[in-house]
């Protein structure tokens, strides 16, 4: 993530996701844009999330990390029956379940979730919030250890990527080398995947 100032009246850190990437992204590619995950870690630090979100984003911002996820995932699933699945406010609750899954190392739980709600988001017209999400998963997914699971996910990722970077929104007018980098990822995951004699 981008770097964020933590000059605040009390000092706050947001805690790193802990694992190292399974595959080093190589200097030559290009650096994506500011992921849901970059502006989340913003908004925590500001104290700019209210209501259901602000105890979510305390406990986040003082290193209560499983207990940032069970009020995450209690009040998500409490907001969805009671406004629905597609209701701004359970979108963004699940964008700090995917966030909270990313600190923690669950990168796979990650980026099955920012793809979830990039859906979501495409569905309900919403094109910069669907690439936010997008970009996010796809931070999640390079950081995915196993070649067997990341690739079915990267080629979800880059199917829904491609479908945003044809219509009206933030991707169609930023970097392709950014998707074609995913793709090009593809075929080194199967031969990755094949060498320690997993299926794919």
């Amino acid at each position: 993530m981008s770097g964020l100032s933590l000059e605040k009246k009390r000092a706050v850190s947001v805690p790193a996701a802990r694992h190292l990437p399974a595959e080093p992204i190589q200097q030559t590619e290009p650096v994506p844009p500011a992921s849901r995950f970059d502006t989340l870690a913003e908004e925590i630090l500001s104290d700019s999330l209210t209501g259901p979100l602000a105890p979510i984003a305390e406990a986040i911002r003082d290193g209560r990390i499983p207990e940032a996820a069970t009020l995450a995932s209690r009040t998500t699933a409490h907001a969805a029956r009671a406004l629905g699945p597609r209701h701004p406010e359970v979108l963004t609750l699940g964008e700090l379940a995917a966030y909270i899954a990313y600190l923690t190392g669950d990168v796979r739980h990650a980026c099955e979730l920012s793809l979830n709600l990039a859906y979501r988001h495409r569905e309900s017209a919403n094109p910069a919030a669907a690439y936010a999400n997008v970009l996010s998963a796809a931070a999640a997914w390079r950081a995915i250890p196993d070649p067997a699971s990341a690739l079915p996910l990267g080629h979800t990722l880059t199917t829904l990527w491609t479908l945003l970077l044809t219509e009206p929104g933030p991707a169609s007018t930023d970097d392709p080398h950014l998707l074609e980098s995913a793709r090009e990822r593809l075929p080194r995951l199967a031969a990755r995947a094949r060498a320690a004699g997993r299926p794919t």
